[in-house]
This record gives C-alpha cells, sequence and structure tokens, in this order.
C-alpha cells in the first residue's frame, strides 16, 4: 500500500512521521485552519495524506475517511515507535550551511569508492559513510536525509541537535529528523526522562 504516516494530532495541526528508506524517522507539521476536535492517531498511506491535503486542504479533511495503513515491525525506524515528546536534552545549535560541505564530501567519497561496485558492495560503503558521527553526534545519515528531503540548504537557517535516551533529533525551520541509536552507544545515553 506504499509508504506509511503515522498522523497525530495537536490544537490546531497535525503531526506526520514517516519513514523514509534512508534510515530515519522524519517529522513535518502541517498546520490547521480550525481547532482540531478529537485527538487523531492514525496510521495512513502517506500518499492518501497527501491526496487528501492537495485536494481538500487540512479544513476539509476527514482523516477517519482514509484508508488505514499496515505497518510490519522492523529493524529500521518505524512509524510504530515514535520518539518522546519530552525530556529533550543537551540542545547544540548550528547554521544550516555549515552542514552542507560536509554532506556534499561524504556523498563525493561515496561516489568514488563505490564506482563499479555491485549493489550489495555500495550499500555496505555508504552504511559505513552515512553511520559516522557529524554535527553534534549526529549519524550522516541524518544530515543527509535532512539535506535529500529539501529540510536543509546552503543557506542561514539555524538548525539544533537533542538527544532523549537512545533517540537523537534534528530540528530544521522545515521539519526534524530522528534516529533511534542501537547498541552499546545507546545504553551509555540512557537517562531517566521526567
Amino acid at each position: 500500500m506504499g509508504q506509511p504516516a503515522h498522523v497525530v494530532s495537536a490544537s490546531q495541526a497535525l503531526g506526520v512521521f514517516t519513514a523514509p528508506p534512508l534510515g530515519v524517522l522524519v517529522f513535518l507539521a502541517i498546520p490547521t485552519a480550525e481547532p482540531i476536535g478529537d485527538p487523531v492517531d492514525v496510521v495512513v498511506p502517506l500518499a492518501s495524506l497527501a491526496d487528501a491535503v492537495r485536494d481538500l486542504g487540512t479544513s476539509g479533511m476527514d482523516l477517519n475517511a482514509l484508508p488505514r495503513a499496515t505497518v510490519t515491525p522492523g529493524a529500521s525506524p518505524s512509524v510504530l515507535h515514535l520518539p518522546p515528546t519530552e525530556g529533550w536534552q543537551m540542545p547544540i545549535h548550528g547554521l544550516s550551511g555549515d552542514l552542507i560541505p560536509v554532506i556534499d564530501q561524504a556523498s563525493e567519497e561515496f561516489a568514488q569508492r563505490s564506482a563499479g561496485l555491485p549493489p550489495r558492495s555500495q550499500e555496505v560503503i555508504a552504511n559505513e559513510i552515512w553511520d559516522r558521527p557529524a554535527f553534534a553526534g549526529l549519524p550522516l545519515r541524518v544530515l543527509h536525509a535532512a539535506h535529500r528531503l529539501g529540510m536543509i540548504s546552503n543557506d542561514r537557517a539555524k538548525v539544533s541537535a537533542a538527544a532523549c535516551g537512545p533517540w537523537k533529533r534534528f530540528s530544521t525551520p522545515r521539519g526534524q529528523i530522528f534516529v533511534y541509536q542501537h547498541g552499546p552507544a545507546a545504553r551509555l545515553s540512557l537517562h531517566v526522562v521526567r
């Protein structure tokens, strides 16, 4: 049924979480013209949600009329497990344009090292590069995803990174990207959230 989207409501916005094939969880807020009555928490096909927003706008859309999406649990980020809403610590701030050279350098390295290799070998190289720590300790894949999705560009937009247990968040004016750390690094960063 295509890419799923987990939609939750706030007082006057819809929060949309989706997991593109980049190893991250992406969040976008869609403002609504009117306050949302009953709380919304549904998983729908992303394409159906996009069509409804385009055709009806957020004020005329009935999320309950959209088909439901089935999500199979897996090892990669999933819309089944959303990041915490509170308890984010140690924000580190930066500028979007300062991150672009790091992403460009990593993309160039990937292109050089993977040229002519079979897809499986290219995937191994990509994972090695994109798992490297970058801005504020975020895996480079987070910055790469933000760039690919148009959330950062070569400008002076303010960005920030924060952590909450094994979750890391990258915030931009255009949306947020989350990643969940596994292994020893995740265990070392666990803390009590009150």
